[in-house]
């Protein structure tokens, strides 16, 4: 039975719809990963218990209606789940998973129950065939193997027909082109969110050292860089330094970050271009904070912005070609941190859609705002 029920923001009057209710959490993936089928509309997400490391991976439909379960999953984080989504071709949906240790990627087909189920860790499904992208998970080894192991650690995408991994780059292949190379040699450099460009022929990931590292071994100033690789391995290529969340504009060419930009205090609205390193602002009229995406056109963007201490957060909607801002929910926050609940407002493939996950309830919930053409 659907548990869908429909309000008006207080502050802005915005009518949003929450698809899940109850008293487990309801994740989708990430800001970058749409849970939608590109075919049919229906949403894959994960349910869980508060703190557990065993979670349900379910479907509904673009409405919240026919909820029900497609798979369970033993490799979960709080803000996303088990990542569930969706291949291009909207036949099955994808999800993490370990087994006696092991890290899996599986995926399943509702309509019909087929499944499998091969070794990796799932990220991102290209959006154009069966490839997953993603990376060495440096939080399954001990410090000092992060460091013996760069010549093996790296990005990888794998054919999900097959299972078959191919590495397009390693840490160390990355550190011999970063412009700090001597000065980094010996550091805990790792990788990750690696993400598909939108036609899927290339890869952008992040290399970097800080958060697990950077502090601890006193690594500093800090690697954080932004790099892209072809799918067949060759052009590897560091674009820059950059502040946080990464995100390919729809162009394929640019890629959006929140970052120093000059003349402008704080964050801003960064794209980079990945060939020649020229950066320009997205827009002007407002900072460079949470999880910023652009709309599948690249005119809007939307942004979230928390501010944790007071309890509450927003969501804006950026229309970079009018100049426009407006605010479209604002929200009580009860946890926003990494074993809470992120926003994480994500794009529906057509635009049509903004879903996020809200906490206001006191347990994660799956919202969605309509959004006019």
């Amino acid at each position: 039975m659907s548990s869908v029920f429909t309000f008006f923001d207080k502050v802005t009057g915005r009518k949003i719809r929450q698809l899940t209710d109850g008293d487990l959490r309801s994740v989708h993936g990430y800001y970058d990963v749409p849970p939608w089928s590109p075919t049919d509309g229906r949403i894959a997400y994960t349910r869980m218990d508060e703190g557990s490391d065993t979670g349900e991976v379910w479907m509904m439909g673009e409405d919240g209606s026919a909820p029900r379960q497609v798979g369970t999953s033993r490799s979960l984080s709080a803000n996303d789940g088990a990542r569930a989504h969706w291949m291009a071709d909207g036949s099955r949906i994808c999800y993490r998973d370990m087994e006696e240790g092991e890290t899996l990627i599986r995926w399943v087909n509702p309509d019909t129950g087929g499944a499998a189920a091969h070794p990796g860790d799932l990220r991102m499904m290209s959006p154009t065939g069966p490839f997953n992208a993603y990376h060495t998970n440096t939080s399954h080894y001990a410090d000092h193997e992060v460091v013996s192991l760069r010549h093996e650690h790296g990005v990888f995408v794998q054919n999900l027909n097959t299972g078959e991994s191919t590495r397009l780059a390693t840490v160390e292949d990355c550190r011999q082109i970063h412009p700090r190379k001597d000065e980094i040699e010996g550091w805990h450099l790792y990788i990750k969110h690696s993400k598909w460009s939108p036609n899927g022929s290339r890869m952008m990931f992040v290399f970097t050292n800080e958060i697990r590292f950077a502090d601890k071994f006193v690594e500093l100033p800090r690697v954080k860089d932004v790099y892209v690789v072809n799918v067949d391995g060759s052009g590897l290529k560091r674009v820059g330094e950059f502040g946080n969340h990464p995100l390919w504009h729809p162009n394929g060419q640019e890629i959006l970050t929140n970052s120093s930009f000059e003349g402008r205090p704080g964050y801003s609205l960064v794209l980079t271009d990945v060939e020649t390193g020229a950066q320009r602002l997205a827009t002007d009229k407002i900072g460079g904070f949470g999880h910023p995406s652009f709309s599948p056109d690249g005119r809007q963007i939307v942004v979230d912005h928390v501010l944790a201490k007071e309890g509450y957060g927003s969501l804006n909607l950026v229309d970079v070609e009018e100049g426009t801002v407006e605010h479209l929910v604002q929200l009580r926050v009860v946890d926003h941190s990494h074993v809470g609940t992120h926003l994480h407002p994500v794009w529906r493939q057509d635009g049509s859609q903004i879903l996020f996950a809200s906490d206001a309830t006191g347990t994660a919930q799956l919202c969605a705002i309509d959004i006019a053409a």
